[in-house]
């Protein structure tokens, strides 16, 4: 049973000073980077496209990933009411805090600059960096685990999971009202089972229409699976900041528009979409005179 795993968020300590410790949750997350990469590289170079170009791009993507989803994390939870009196507060990610919706927009631009500065062919880049960022993130979930982070409300469901009362949300921590047998639903888990099937159907969509399809169609399927999944599991995060009173969270809304966008990309790659051009076409024609 998951609830009967208690795991050590520091995995081991290097000596420096007073002890420089290493967060089980750092180690994770670079696994599932890692994996997404080697996948990645494999397939870019299938795609005929330098794997140099590739990983060269990813460390600028993945720095600046970090950079916009602790921003994200923070102006979300300024909303929220919270307060950061420093800079070094706001700009801290090993105090926890990163969105992933608002890190993939500020990778996705960065992603864009250096292909367009490289003369690089956009479309297959994204067409690889959508799948690989589903079996990323799917990994890199287990890292809430370990922390006891991202769980949802509570459940009788068997497969709830026990959260200490030092990890508990605000409204969870009257330990009269909910006490220390408590179950949660385990939002990491539902997350991390949706990417991983994400993954796993466009790894088998890709293998078999990489030659029929235009460059992008990936992308876009894979923004509509991880924006409708997200989109779901938001039900599931009660740490999450709310629109008003509502039960639709900011987070909803970036996701909802994430499906959105690749349903767009789609239909643009697949010459779905009417042009400027044929809708001009249609304008012009003109029902033919009548003869007298």
């Amino acid at each position: 049973m998951l609830d009967s795993i208690q795991i050590d968020p520091i995995a081991f300590t290097i000596p420096i000073g007073n002890g420089f410790p290493i967060y089980w949750y750092g180690i994770i997350v670079t696994l599932g980077i890692a994996v997404g990469a080697l996948w990645a590289g494999r397939e870019i170079q299938k795609r005929g496209q330098s794997v140099d170009e590739l990983y060269n791009g990813l460390i600028l993507v993945v720095f600046s990933g970090y950079i916009f989803a602790r921003l994200t994390y923070v102006l979300l939870d300024m909303i929220g009411g919270a307060q950061y009196d420093t800079l070094l507060d706001v700009i801290n990610i090993r105090a926890g805090g990163v969105n992933i919706l608002g890190g993939f927009i500020g990778a996705a631009l960065v992603g864009w600059i250096y292909v367009k500065w490289r003369k690089l062919p956009f479309w297959d880049f994204a067409d690889v960096a959508g799948p690989a960022l589903l079996i990323a993130q799917a990994i890199g979930r287990w890292a809430n685990f370990v922390n006891q982070e991202l769980y949802g409300p509570p459940t009788d469901l068997p497969w709830g999971i026990l959260i200490n009362p030092q990890n508990r949300l605000p409204q969870y921590a009257n330990m009269g009202l909910f006490p220390a047998d408590t179950r949660f639903h385990p939002t990491f888990l539902y997350e991390s089972l949706w990417l991983f099937g994400g993954f796993i159907l466009l790894l088998f969509l890709n293998n078999r229409y990489r030659d029929k399809w235009n460059s992008g169609t990936l992308f876009g399927l894979f923004l509509i699976w991880w924006g409708v999944g997200r989109t779901w599991i938001e039900f599931f995060r009660p740490d999450q900041v709310t629109i008003g009173d509502s039960v639709i969270t900011y987070s909803m809304l970036l996701a909802s528009s994430f499906a959105i966008v690749g349903l767009l990309i789609v239909l643009s790659r697949a010459n779905k979409l009417p042009t400027g051009s044929s809708r001009r076409k249609k304008r012009r024609v003109r029902k033919p005179k009548r003869q007298s």
